[in-house]
């Protein structure tokens, strides 16, 4: 309980609160959506048009990077977020 000009008020102060992040929710959102969609849309060119002068091990390396690439991006663009729940908690 907190005693704030005169009156009782509960749970943290706005001084405690976290500050927005540089990348809202709503962004992040639509980065999720459209980063697989290009993934796929790459991977289907690449299979298709850029391939031939490769051998298969090199074409699954070249998938298998874009895919390490991929999720290191949608890892970095989540992980602001999930340190900022982690630390406050969902009842924001």
């Amino acid at each position: 309980m907190w005693l704030i000009g005169g009156s009782v008020t509960s749970g943290p102060t706005m001084a405690s609160q976290p500050r927005e992040s540089f990348l809202p929710s709503r962004a992040r959102v639509v980065a999720s959506i459209l980063g697989p969609v290009a993934w796929l849309c790459f991977t289907l060119l690449y299979v298709g048009f850029w391939a031939q002068g490769f051998s298969l091990f090199q074409s699954v390396i070249v998938i298998l990077v874009s895919i390490i690439i991929l999720a290191g991006v949608m890892g970095a663009l989540w992980a602001s977020w999930g340190m900022r729940r982690g630390r406050w908690g969902w009842d924001e």
